[in-house]
């Protein structure tokens, strides 16, 4: 090969690599934009969906405008966060950083009737027993099931959609690091709109009694086997205060989950589901 032509195809390798750079980044910046960019379960916040920051996460769709661009501020920062009084009854507030829904929700009910005769459902895993079938259908407005508990109000005030995710921060000394409050979670994401949680898996009941009396659920000491959750490897130990919450399937940092969608466990072949529901 002359030595023109060899010039030439380093030329043409160093411009397909140029644009091979150009198509990665702006690959990454439409991931960035749209929310789909998602980290490996288990591999940290840093790329996943929770991130909301501008160069690795998806702030840009969000009104992010820390002049720091920081991952956690939109939750949770070290000095002037929320306290009690200021938080809608919420108790649980991990040095909390953003503004939290007062919704009243209604929630998930599995109410068949009076009986199994009577909701047509003799037979059905309950051998036409009136006090098994009413004991496993707690969920009638009557039993255990109460309002979402703090942790899961936590996550409800970016996910029923009636605060902004930009509405963070309350240092008074710092404007720089205070959102605008402009703008709210795309409906893809939203759970709970309207207060609406009926057509969703129950949360804020105690697992602990539903499992006394139901056999299709498993015992609270049933090892989850996640992998990568160490010290959490039962449902007992993902329960709070003995009560189902949004963090008893999901891990939201994303860092000792091996699940899709924050899940502490593969929900492949309803894996995650069958650990606790006994079918």
């Amino acid at each position: 090969m002359s030595q023109a032509g060899g010039k030439m195809m380093k030329k043409s390798i160093l411009l397909a690599a140029a644009f091979g750079l150009i198509a990665v980044g702006a690959a990454q910046a439409q991931n960035s934009t749209t929310g789909s960019f998602n980290a490996a379960a288990g591999a940290g916040i840093v790329g996943s969906k929770h991130d909301l920051s501008v160069a690795t996460g998806i702030g840009s769709i969000y009104g992010q405008t820390d002049a720091l661009d920081r991952i956690c501020i939109y939750c949770h920062a070290p000095h002037h966060a929320i306290q009690d009084a200021n938080a809608a009854g919420i108790a649980y507030l991990p040095l909390w950083n953003h503004g939290v829904s007062t919704q009243f929700y209604n929630t998930y009910q599995s109410d068949f009737g009076d009986g199994p005769t009577a909701s047509g459902l003799a037979g059905v895993g309950v051998d036409g027993d009136a006090q098994q079938f009413a004991d496993r259908h707690l969920f009638n407005g009557e039993g255990t099931l109460g309002e979402p508990g703090s942790v899961s109000r936590l996550c409800l005030s970016c996910h029923d959609g009636t605060v902004a995710i930009n509405e963070y921060g309350f240092d008074p000394g710092r404007a720089e690091s205070k959102g605008a409050a402009t703008h709210f979670i795309a409906d893809q994401f939203k759970i709970g709109g309207g207060g609406n949680l009926t057509n969703h898996h129950p949360i804020g009941f105690s697992y602990i009694e539903v499992a006394a009396h139901d056999d299709e659920i498993a015992a609270p000491d049933t090892v989850i086997n996640a992998g990568g959750t160490e010290g959490m490897t039962t449902i007992r130990s993902l329960l709070y205060g003995d009560n189902m919450e949004c963090v008893t399937c999901h891990d939201v940092h994303n860092t000792k989950n091996t699940g899709e969608t924050f899940l502490w466990k593969s929900d492949r072949n309803s894996g995650f589901c069958l650990t606790c529901h006994v079918k």
